[in-house]
């Protein structure tokens, strides 16, 4: 019995030691919260909301706030959420494509404090012929105030159709959305360094 629990203990550790074991957890934890206890699908203009609580694992040297990193950690477990709450991840699955993080982009504009609860919201922005844009804000529900803001950029690959028309099947009542004046900005970033990284290639 005692070596049974030394065996267990050892697989334990080396589980910890060789991958990031919390973050598969949740991660499996939330996809299967969407499977069992399904909700009300959501429309893809309206926000979806995921919330958090800021622990000691999450904060950096200075043990006061949530570290750089833990927030585009945050934003895979939104982002799944997303794909659940409006369908989108049926639609993806059922035609056997692939979902590829493209690019995120973060703004930071005041610290999230250790043992502080916030949500993540996040919405579809924009979508064209090959990816969606999501937009996350990390608020605080203490005081309402957006502590950060993120854009991904969604590429989904494997379709037979463009991804614009994968959002009408989805949710035939959405509207065609224009990009934002900041994704826009963002988006000629994005190329630029593609034609840049292309031309040292």
């Amino acid at each position: 019995m005692v070596c049974l629990f030394y065996n267990i203990l050892a697989i334990v550790a080396a589980m910890y030691s060789l991958f990031d074991v919390n973050y598969f957890v949740r991660l499996l934890f939330t996809t299967l919260w969407r499977r069992i206890i399904p909700r009300k699908k959501k429309r893809f203009s309206e926000d979806i909301r995921t919330y958090g609580f800021c622990t000691t694992n999450d904060v950096d040297f200075f043990m006061t706030h949530m570290n750089n990193a833990r927030f585009l950690r945050e934003l895979d477990f939104s982002r799944i959420d997303f794909y659940h709450r409006t369908g989108l991840y049926e639609g993806v699955v059922s035609r056997k494509a692939t979902v590829l993080q493209g690019a995120t982009t973060v703004r930071y504009r005041k610290p999230l404090p250790i043992f502080a609860f916030y949500q993540v919201t996040t919405r579809l922005v924009y979508c064209d012929d090959k990816a969606i844009y999501l937009e996350h804000k990390f608020i605080t529900l203490s005081d309402n105030f957006v502590r950060a803001i993120a854009i991904s950029k969604q590429n989904i690959t494997g379709l037979e159709v463009t991804v614009s028309e994968l959002i009408s099947i989805v949710d035939p009542e959405s509207l065609q959305l224009e990009a934002p004046e900041d994704l826009k900005h963002w988006l000629e970033y994005i190329n630029a360094s593609s034609e840049k990284l292309k031309k040292s290639d």
